[in-house]
């Protein structure tokens, strides 16, 4: 027994509080004398201290533990008797305390107080691992020896677990300090515990994670704040989140970050997610209240973000004080606002600055310098944009015909609020949110979207607030937490249910399930899942209750503003029983690609402002000024993929075999599960083949964001995003007064590579979807930086820039049917056709201009395509420029005949036409158009067969284009062989045999007419 006076900084605590804390230091409170009154902070104890530790040691231990607890430095929790039964440092403890912390969150059902009690079972290892840890971070005492040495005790005490939990949780807290690439728990150089904690682990080392993993994951640990921040490379951004699931956030966060990772597909960064907890007990708190602490806890958490990340002074990478880098240059950190954080730009943007970081107000996109989301309403305005297609598509226009909806949220929120206000036709008959649930049956269009309007601009308004004089009979405002709620006769037609009265639950679902054209998301939750789907496999239990599943889904189109309302199985399912709907990545893309557009106009304007050309108030005017421009760049983002993934939705039966080669790619280099993607497999891919099917446009938006993903990464590791004839990729990215006030800065941004990178991936992809590249790579053996740059110097060629402006416009889907395709078709032509010839980049690149100016000569269009495109509804510009289009793709296959002859590009065009006709080719042709169902080993061949046919064609045109005896002259001196070939023909165009076997023997015959002609 030792007596000892403990000192309080404070107040002296009650006894009975006292001796708990004891007791979780290892040390038990024996006996307690008085002292007098007039010594208030001060208790004199007798303790009873651990066997085998010597009480000098012990005390010291104690005091350090108790100092730091008070100072708020670290926490008195089971690990913290390690410091005084161990003689382990605060600063080590509280690194193993977060270690815990975070494998307790990664999903392997073990829970925090389990994994904490196997530590305190293993002191041995516990000392090894922070002696391991101090070895590979501690700048001062950074030894191999002690490495090495600690790493080899960890492997032998490894190998005496005796149950598969601990050797599971030892296990996993050694791998997880192993993969921590950098931390600043060594920053202090006097040795205290930093504010907050902060490991950077590199997610790719740890197997146990579930899929994805991130490229890298920052765990932040402190006794007031708990998050983690999942990035998906090194260049990545995504918004940051007040979660309220401290025992799984982890859990939350990585769903979110996989949607992100495949939304973030149109904008420069890959996906980035965080999630940060509050640990303070925030039960009683006043509103004021929760929000200092929620502000205290987000300020903390981005400060260890902070810590760790490297900063760039005078374009030089700076790395922070005091830190191991175990990995490479990671200045490029940046956040956004989510759930709860929404207003914390400006918060965040103070912290950056005042480290000097050198993005500065760009650190945090928004705020009082940035974009405001809500009054832009982008993110529910490119919702809208899918929905408007989907509608379009099913013959209605949102502008002039009635629109019923259903809907996720209240007019206080962005995105439901903003989108329930983008078309005056629009019947609202039906929404819920966590509060209430608003019911009018059959509401007046002009009145009820004046009381929407009423209400979005109310601060903090509710279904509550809603005018019941403005409500249809039979129509109302219910508390969802009412007993029952009355169903008036309106109200069940309207629903399609007969019941008199239901749960508000049961009307939630019931909501959900109504006929009607639109189900439009604009809250937070997951609301429908698949048939056979189980309710946990879903992960949000808080709507369990309420959820629905696809096969009950009455609407025609869903419009997704909200993150997760569907489970992307739930979208298949629904996809394939004729709702229209993409996906939450497709749809709400456009804030994260305002965002970044500000992010990198800020980082473009520094310079400027740097250099005294602007003034922080001008630059702020300006950014505000381009708001419009930079919202129609963002909303052509949209348009551009949601009209991809109608391409792909129409000719699914015809592309089956395309995409299931993509994915096959896309295993092999970009990491794609299907499983987890819930894609087909190969047996699935049979049975679609089987019954004339495809992909759903849910699963063809997962390939389109994988596709644009690696074409992006694999542009980056190569010269392609230098390359001069590129530069218009980058200038347009740019508002217009940039372009022209500072191209210079542009060239020299810092993000310029990535950004060529992306907008060339993105303009590839949504013009030619996501097939295109993979088809041009297996056909010509290149990488693919070598087939974008084809597909680059093919737009080039073709003159294609004012036909996808053309297509830009309001088409109608008709025309978008026949035109759409063919631009693709003659675009692949092209391509294929410069990569035959002109296999090296240099050559490629070279060879643009004057392919362009032979192409540019050729003006008159094929008369029989301008008239389907007519007759179609197309304007007559779009119809003459598409039928140009093909005749240029044929200039461009007879460049070398134009070399040879030297006559005009004209003649040699019209020539070669006229021959082919006289002889049937066109119809000769026929059997190599790509068919639904045909299988790779068919397209191969057709594409092989189909290359030399008109190989032989096209030396059959210079044969008689030098033989100056015009087609009739040409076709009677070779009679014989002509006669042949018209006569197989002729018998191939009755037979019913494979196509493939006709166009072999096809083939074959015209090149015996060429050897004839030679």
């Amino acid at each position: 027994m030792v007596g000892v006076v403990v000192e309080w900084p404070g107040e002296r605590p009650l006894l009975a509080d006292v001796v708990p804390v004891f007791e979780r230091l290892g040390v038990r409170v024996a006996n307690a004398l008085s002292l007098p009154d007039d010594d208030e902070s001060a208790t004199p104890l007798d303790l009873l201290l651990p066997d085998g530790v010597a009480p000098a040691t012990a005390l010291q231990a104690l005091d350090a533990a108790l100092a730091a607890a008070w100072a708020g430095e670290t926490e008195l929790d089971g690990l913290a008797r390690l410091t005084v039964t161990e003689g382990l440092p605060v600063l080590q403890v509280g690194v193993l305390r977060a270690a815990c912390r975070y494998l307790a969150q990664t999903g392997t059902g073990l829970s925090r107080g389990y994994i904490e009690e196997t530590v305190l079972g293993a002191p041995r290892f516990a000392r090894a691992l922070v002696r391991r840890f101090s070895a590979q971070h501690d700048p001062d005492a950074l030894d191999a020896a002690v490495d090495a040495a600690a790493g080899e005790e960890l492997d032998e005490l490894l190998g005496q677990t005796t149950s598969l939990d601990q050797d599971r949780i030892l296990h996993g807290l050694r791998d997880v300090l192993d993969a921590v690439v950098r931390t600043n728990a060594f920053q202090d150089p006097n040795g205290r515990p930093p504010a907050q904690l902060a490991l950077k682990i590199a997610s790719p080392r740890l197997p146990f994670l579930p899929p994805p993993r991130p490229w890298v994951e920052t765990f932040v640990h402190s006794p007031t704040v708990e998050g983690l921040h999942l990035r998906g490379g090194p260049v990545a951004r995504g918004g940051i989140r007040w979660s309220d699931r401290p025992e799984d956030f982890r859990t939350e966060v990585l769903g979110l970050l996989k949607a992100q990772l495949v939304k973030n597909a149109v904008i420069v960064p890959a996906g980035a997610k965080g999630a940060f907890i509050v640990r303070a007990d925030l039960r009683g708190c006043d509103r004021a209240a929760v929000r200092q602490q929620v502000a205290a806890a987000y300020r903390s958490f981005v400060s260890g973000l902070l810590d760790i990340t490297d900063n760039r002074v005078e374009g030089r990478v700076v790395h922070p004080a005091r830190t191991v880098v175990l990995d490479q240059d990671d200045p490029y950190l940046v956040v956004a606002a989510d759930k709860g954080t929404a207003t914390f730009s400006d918060l965040a943007n103070t912290l950056a600055i005042e480290r000097g970081f050198w993005l500065g107000d760009a650190f945090a996109s928004g705020g009082s310098a940035g974009y405001d989301h809500k009054a832009m309403g982008i993110t529910a305005r490119g919702a809208w944009v899918s929905v408007r297609r989907h509608l379009r598509e099913l013959g209605m226009d949102v502008d002039t015909d009635e629109i019923t909806a259903v809907g996720i949220g209240d007019m206080s929120g962005d995105v439901f609020g903003n989108g329930m206000l983008l078309s005056h036709q629009l019947r609202l008959v039906g929404a819920f949110d966590h509060r209430h649930v608003f019911l009018d049956p059959d509401p007046d269009q002009a009145a009820s979207f004046a009381e929407r309007r009423r209400l979005a601009a109310l601060p903090g308004s509710s279904w509550a607030d809603y005018d019941s004089s403005v409500l249809s009979p039979g129509g109302g405002v219910h508390r969802r937490d009412a007993k029952v709620v009355p169903l008036s006769p309106e109200v069940r037609h309207r629903l399609g249910i007969e019941a008199t009265e239901l749960t508000p639950d049961e009307v939630v679902r019931a909501i959900l399930r109504a006929p009607v054209d639109l189900l439009w998301n604009g809250g937070i939750g997951t609301y429908v899942r698949a048939d056979d789907e189980t309710d946990a496999a879903v992960g949000d239990r808080a709507n369990d209750r309420v959820r629905v599943t696809a096969g009950t889904l009455r609407c025609r189109v869903v419009g997704e503003g909200g993150n997760l309302g569907l489970t992307q199985r739930a979208r298949i399912a629904a996809a394939r029983a004729g709702v229209r709907l993409h996906t939450d990545f497709i749809d709400n893309s456009a804030g994260v690609d305002t965002s970044d557009r500000e992010v990198n106009l800020k980082l473009l304007l520094a310079g400027p402002v740097r250099d005294g050309e602007l003034t922080g108030v001008e630059r702020d005017q300006l950014l505000h000024d381009l708001t419009d421009e930079v919202a129609a760049a963002v909303l052509a983002d949209n348009a551009h993929q949601a009209r991809a993934l109608t391409v792909c939705a129409d000719q699914a039966p015809f592309l089956l075999d395309r995409h299931a080669a993509l994915m096959r790619n896309l295993e092999q280099q970009a990491g794609l599960d299907r499983t987890l993607e819930h894609l087909p497999s190969e047996a699935d891919i049979e049975r679609l083949r089987a019954a004339g099917g495809g992909l759903t446009r849910p699963e063809a938006a997962v390939l389109l964001a994988y596709s644009k993903n690696l074409v992006r990464k694999e542009l980056l590791s190569s010269d392609v995003p230098e390359d001069p004839a590129l530069g218009a990729v980058l200038g347009r990215y740019f508002p217009q007064v940039v372009r022209e006030r500072w191209p210079d800065r542009i060239a020299a941004h810092p993000l310029a590579r990535e950004i060529t990178a992306t907008q060339l991936a993105n303009d590839l992809l949504n013009r030619v979807g996501p097939g295109f590249l993979h088809r041009l790579e297996e056909r010509h053996g290149v990488p693919t930086p070598v087939a974008a740059r084809a597909f680059a110097v093919a737009e080039q060629v073709l003159g294609l820039d004012p036909v996808w402006a053309l297509l830009d416009e309001d088409v109608p889907p008709a025309v978008e049917r026949l035109a759409l395709p063919e631009v693709h078709r003659v675009t692949e032509r092209v391509a294929d056709a410069l990569l035959r010839r002109h296999p090296a980049p240099s050559s490629l690149t070279a060879a643009a201009p004057g392919l362009a100016r032979l192409a540019a000569r050729v003006v008159e269009g094929d008369p029989e395509r301008a008239d389907q495109l007519l007759a179609a509804g197309a304007r007559p510009a779009l119809a003459q420029s598409v039928a140009v289009l093909v005749r240029r793709a044929e200039a461009v296959d007879l460049g070398w005949v134009v070399e040879r002859t030297r006559l005009p590009v004209e003649a040699v065009v019209a020539g070669h036409l006229a021959l082919a006709n006289a002889l049937g080719l066109p119809g000769a042709r026929a059997g190599a158009v790509e068919a639904p169902g045909d299988s790779s080993w068919v397209l191969t061949a057709k594409t092989a067969l189909r290359e030399q046919f008109d190989k032989h064609a096209r030396a059959l045109t210079a044969a008689m284009l030098a033989s100056d005896d015009g087609v009739d002259g040409f076709l009677t001196r070779h009679a014989a062989a002509v006669d042949r070939f018209a006569a197989v023909r002729s018998a191939a165009s009755t037979a019913r045999d494979d196509a493939v076997a006709l166009l072999v023997v096809l083939t074959n015959e015209l090149y015996r007419l060429r050897q004839s002609a030679a």
